[in-house]
């Protein structure tokens, strides 16, 4: 799990950019009302990681 976070690294940090970018500007332009998407959008990024991290896995084992 190590070797996977230390090679996706920079993918990780842009996402965390980007969510807080996005968190500033629903509260910016839509008065707080984006804050109710913020589980549903990390949600969705726990169950893609779930699948990137299989994927990988199966990768490693091939080598």
């Amino acid at each position: 799990m190590r070797e996977y976070l230390k090679e996706n690294k920079a993918y990780h940090l842009s996402f965390l950019i980007g969510a807080i970018i996005a968190l500033v500007i629903a509260g910016v332009y839509a008065d707080g009302a984006g804050y109710s998407l913020v589980p549903w959008v990390l949600g969705a990024f726990f169950v893609g990681e779930i699948g990137r991290y299989i994927a990988w896995r199966f990768e490693q084992r091939e080598d």
